[in-house]
C-alpha cells in the first residue's frame, strides 16, 4: 500500500517518524515522506520518496519566536502551538500537502503530531490519518485544544466542517515509542499501538578528553535551539554549571548557531554540533537536556537520569512528568541558573535511586512489541488487505 508520512522541518520532529518510515519499507509498501524542503536529504536517506510542501521560512517565523521569548509559560505553549504549529506551518503546508494527497494517493496518511497539515489535507481527500506521538500523551490534551481553533481556520477556508475543541483529533489512531509510565495515569486507550525502536549497539565512546578521568555527561539543548536567536542565551548558565564539575562532558550545539556564541567552553567539555545519541546515550551516567521529546525518549531508553532544563512548546510538561516519575529534576522554564544546573546534575550523578528508576523505564520499552509491527498495524487500521 502507499503511505504517506508527514513532518515539520526540524530533524528532532522527523526523527520519530524514522523507525515508521523504515518499517513501513521494510514491509514492501510505497513510502513518501512529506516536509518543507529543508529536510529532503534526511528524508530520503531513508529510502522513501521525498515530496516537498511549504514553510513560512525563519523570516516568517521570526515574529512568533520573538512574541515566545516574552511570554510566559501558558502563553508561550498557546503561541507556539496554536499560532506556529497549527497556524503558520499548516497553513503554509496545506496547499502543497493537499497536491500530494491528490497525487499519490495513499492510503493512509501519518504525521508526526505536531505537523497539523495533514489532518486537514486527509480529511479533505477522505484519507484515513495516524499520529506517531513525538511528545507523550499526557501534554496531548492541552495540546490540541490549543491548536482546535487554528485548524477549524484551515477547515472553514477549504469547505470542512470544524472539529470544536479537537474531538475528532483526541479519536485519531496513535503509534508511540513512549512506554505507558511516561504517559500520564489514564492517557493509555484504546487507540494508542506502543512499540519499541531498533536501536543498534552503541560503539566505543571517542576518547575526547585526552585520558580524563570522570563520569561521561552528555549534554543538549536539542537541534534547534542554537539556531534562535532568542534561546541562544541558554548556553551560557549550562557552560557556567558544568565548568566546576569533575566529569568529562559532551556537548552538542545543532548545525546554526555561532561557535563564537558559547563563549569560553571548559577544558573537559568537547563540542560537537550532531552525534546520534543512540551512540553516545548507553555509555552516560546522566544527561542535561532541553527536554525536547526524542532526548528524554532516548535517554530513558538507555537507563540514564536526566537534569532538564525546558526551554518552550512542551518540554516543561515533560520535563515535570520525568521529575513526577524520579527519572530525574526539572528545572525552571528559561531561567535556570548555573547554580541550580550543578547542584542538580551532583544529586541525579551521586543519588543511585534516579538511575534505578530510569533503567526500569528502560526495560519497559525492552518490552514492548517490536516497531517491525508498526506496518502490520498500520494495514490492520485502514482494513488494507496484505
Amino acid at each position: 500500500m502507499r503511505v504517506v508520512f508527514t513532518t515539520l522541518r526540524n530533524t528532532s520532529h522527523f526523527l520519530p517518524l524514522i523507525p515508521f518510515v523504515e518499517a513501513c519499507l521494510r514491509r514492501g509498501h510505497e513510502v513518501a515522506v512529506a516536509a518543507p524542503e529543508d529536510l529532503r536529504e534526511r528524508a530520503t536517506a531513508t529510502g522513501a520518496t521525498f515530496m516537498p510542501f511549504g514553510h513560512p521560512g525563519d523570516e516568517g517565523l521570526r515574529p512568533i519566536w520573538m512574541r515566545m521569548r516574552e511570554a510566559n509559560e501558558s502563553d508561550a505553549l498557546r503561541v507556539a502551538i496554536g499560532e506556529l504549529f497549527a497556524g503558520a506551518c499548516a497553513r503554509a503546508a496545506l496547499p502543497g500537502l493537499v497536491e500530494i494527497l491528490g497525487t499519490f494517493r495513499p492510503a493512509v496518511v501519518v504525521r508526526e503530531s505536531m505537523e497539523f497539515a495533514a489532518v486537514i489535507a486527509a480529511e479533505k481527500a477522505r484519507v484515513p490519518h495516524v499520529r506517531v506521538s513525538i511528545t507523550g500523551r499526557h501534554s496531548e490534551g492541552k495540546i490540541f485544544a490549543i491548536a482546535a481553533p487554528a485548524l477549524d481556520a484551515h477547515r472553514r477556508e477549504i469547505g470542512l466542517s470544524p472539529d470544536e475543541g479537537g474531538s475528532r483529533l483526541e479519536r485519531e489512531p496513535v503509534l508511540s515509542l513512549f512506554p505507558p509510565s511516561l504517559d500520564a495515569q489514564g492517557s493509555d486507550d484504546d487507540a494508542t499501538r506502543r512499540f519499541r525502536a531498533r536501536r543498534e549497539e552503541a560503539a566505543p565512546l571517542p576518547d575526547y578528553w585526552g585520558g580524563r578521568k570522570g563520569p561521561f555527561v552528555y549534554a543538549t539543548l536539542g537541534t534547534v535551539t542554537g539556531g534562535m536567536e532568542a534561546m541562544q542565551a541558554a548556553f551560557r548558565p549550562l557552560l557556567d554549571a558544568l565548568a566546576g564539575m569533575e566529569a568529562r562532558v559532551l556537548l552538542t550545539i545543532g548545525a546554526d548557531l555561532p561557535l563564537e556564541a558559547l563563549g569560553s567552553v571548559p577544558a573537559h567539555v568537547h563540542v560537537e554540533r550532531f552525534v546520534p545519541q543512540d551512540q553516545v546515550l548507553p555509555h552516560a551516567a546522566a544527561i542535561v537536556c532541553h527536554g525536547g521529546s526524542g532526548t528524554v525518549l532516548g535517554a530513558l531508553s538507555a537507563g540514564v537520569p536526566l537534569v532538564i532544563m525546558p526551554l518552550f512548546a512542551d518540554q516543561p510538561l515533560n520535563a515535570d512528568r520525568v521529575a513526577a516519575l524520579g527519572a530525574g529534576l526539572a528545572l525552571p522554564k528559561r531561567a535556570a541558573t548555573s547554580d541550580q544546573i550543578r547542584s542538580a546534575l551532583g544529586r541525579v550523578l551521586d543519588d543511585g535511586a534516579f538511575r534505578g528508576v530510569a533503567k526500569r523505564v528502560a526495560d519497559e520499552i525492552t518490552a514492548l512489541p517490536s516497531v517491525d509491527e508498526a506496518g502490520v498495524e498500520l494495514e490492520r487500521l485502514i482494513g488494507h488487505e496484505g
